[in-house]
C-alpha cells in the first residue's frame, strides 16, 4: 500500500500538521509506504524513514508572497502548485495508491484538491477544521460572536461580513471556496476523515452526498502517569488561544461568579478583556510543551467554553489522561467522550451560569475527586495512541482502496 500525504507544512508549527507527521512516520512503521508532498520546510526529521519519501514543492506561505493581490491570487489557486502535485501524482502507481490530503490552505491552496481529483487516484481528506465547505473555516460569525447559521456559499453567506479580518478578505476565501468546490466535483467518491464523533455528524451535511466518512481521533502520546491529586488544587485552567471564538472572557465571569479561581496559559487578543473581567484571574503566556501536563497536573478542572464547533482539540484528552476534570461546551468534539455529570460537565457554549454553576459544583473535593477519577479510568481504557490511530486510519485506507 502507498500514501501519498499532503501537508502544507514539512515541520510542526501546528496541531493540523503535527498529525500528518506523525501519522506518516506510525504508517511507514506499519508496512505503508509514504510519499510526503509538503511546500514550507524545514522538514522534520520524524520523516526521516526508510519508507517515507519527501517530495517538497518549492512554496511559502500565501501571506508571505509579496503583494496582497500576489498573496490572494496565489492562495485561490495556486498554479504552480497544481503541476508540482499533477506531476507527482501521475507517477504514481495505480494499483493500491492513494491520496490523504491534512492541510492545503496555507500554501497549496484548492489546486491540491483539484490534483488529487484528475489524478484518478482514491482521496480521503482530514477534516482538521471546517475550510471543506465554509470560506472562513471555523463556520462562526465573528462578528456576530456567534456560530454561523448560513448555508455554505449561498447568496447569505457570501453578503456576510462575518470574517475575523475585513469583507474584502471574506470575498477572497469565498473566492477561494468556489474553486475549492469546482475541484471537489472531480472527486469521485472521497473519504472523509473527521477528528471526533461530534464533528463528522456536524460536518457531513454540508459536504457532498457522495461521500464517505470514518471517525479517526488524532493521537496524543502520553506516559501514564499517576492521576493529579484535583482536590489539592484550586484553580479551574484555560490553556490555549485567547480569541473570541475560544471565549476566555466567558470562563473569565464564569470564574469570577463562582469564587472559583482561574489561570490562563496562552496568549491572544482578549488577554486584556479577561484582566478586566476577572482582576483576580492569573494571566500567563505559553508554556513551553514538555510543561504542558505539568501544568494541567495543577488544575482543579481543565475549561473549554468553545463558542465555535471545535472539532477535536486534544488538550481535553491530555486533561483525562492526567485525571484531571474537564468543563466544556457541548457543541465541541470532546464532548462526544464525555458523559455528562460523571467524569466531566457539558455546558452551552457563552452560558455564563450555567458555566459558572458548573465552577461551583466542582468546588466540592468530593465531587471532584469522583470526576477526576472516572476521567482517568475512562481515558486508560481506551487511550490515543499513535499505534490506535495507525490500526483505524489503515481500516479507512482498506474501505477507500476496495
Amino acid at each position: 500500500m502507498r500514501a501519498v500525504i499532503i501537508s502544507d507544512f514539512g515541520s510542526v508549527n501546528g496541531g493540523a500538521a503535527k498529525v500528518a507527521i506523525e501519522s506518516a512516520r506510525g504508517l511507514a512503521g506499519a508496512g505503508v509506504e509514504i510519499v510526503f508532498a509538503c511546500a514550507i520546510g524545514p522538514v522534520s526529521e520524524r520523516l526521516l524513514h526508510p519508507l517515507i519519501r519527501v517530495e517538497q514543492f518549492a512554496g511559502e506561505e500565501i501571506w508571505q508572497v509579496g503583494s496582497k493581490i500576489a498573496a490572494a491570487r496565489q492562495g485561490i489557486w495556486n498554479a504552480r502548485a497544481y503541476r508540482f502535485l499533477s506531476e507527482l501524482l501521475a507517477r504514481q502507481p495505480r494499483h493500491d495508491t492513494l491520496v490523504h490530503l491534512h492541510q492545503w490552505t496555507k500554501a497549496f491552496s484548492p489546486a491540491a484538491i483539484a490534483a488529487a481529483g484528475e489524478s484518478g487516484l482514491p482521496v480521503a481528506i482530514t477534516m482538521h477544521d471546517y475550510f471543506s465547505f465554509c470560506p472562513v473555516g471555523g463556520y462562526f460569525d465573528f462578528k456576530a460572536n456567534a456560530p454561523c447559521r448560513r448555508k455554505p456559499m449561498s447568496a447569505g453567506c457570501i453578503s456576510s461580513h462575518c470574517d475575523r479580518a475585513s469583507y474584502l478578505h471574506k470575498l477572497v476565501r469565498v473566492a477561494r471556496q468556489w474553486r475549492f468546490d469546482e475541484a471537489m466535483g472531480k472527486l469521485k467518491a472521497p473519504l472523509f476523515i473527521h477528528v471526533s464523533d461530534f464533528a463528522g455528524r456536524f460536518a457531513e451535511p454540508f459536504l457532498p452526498k457522495r461521500a464517505h466518512h470514518v471517525v479517526v481521533e488524532n493521537m496524543m502520546e502520553a506516559p501514564r502517569r499517576q492521576p493529579a491529586d484535583v482536590a489539592a488544587n484550586r484553580h479551574a485552567l484555560f490553556l490555549g488561544r485567547f480569541t473570541q471564538e475560544k471565549a476566555g472572557d466567558v470562563l473569565a465571569q464564569a470564574a469570577a461568579d463562582a469564587g472559583m479561581p482561574v489561570r490562563f496559559v496562552g496568549e491572544g487578543p482578549l488577554a486584556g478583556d479577561i484582566a478586566r473581567i476577572n482582576p483576580q484571574a492569573e494571566i500567563r503566556g505559553w508554556v513551553p510543551a514538555e510543561r504542558v501536563f505539568d501544568e494541567i497536573a495543577q488544575a482543579r478542572c481543565l475549561v473549554l467554553p468553545s463558542l465555535w464547533y471545535e472539532p477535536g482539540p486534544l488538550v481535553i484528552a491530555e486533561a483525562r489522561s492526567l485525571g484531571v476534570p474537564v468543563v466544556l461546551a457541548r457543541t465541541t468534539g470532546p464532548a462526544s467522550w464525555i458523559v455528562d455529570g460523571e467524569d466531566g460537565i457539558l455546558v452551552d457554549g457563552g452560558d455564563v451560569a450555567g458555566l459558572s454553576a458548573a465552577l461551583a459544583r466542582l468546588k466540592d473535593d468530593a465531587c471532584a475527586n469522583e470526576m477526576g477519577t472516572a476521567a482517568y479510568r475512562r481515558y486508560w481504557a481506551d487511550p490515543l495512541t499513535t499505534v490506535r490511530h495507525v490500526e483505524r486510519t489503515l481500516e479507512s485506507y482498506r474501505h477507500l482502496l476496495g
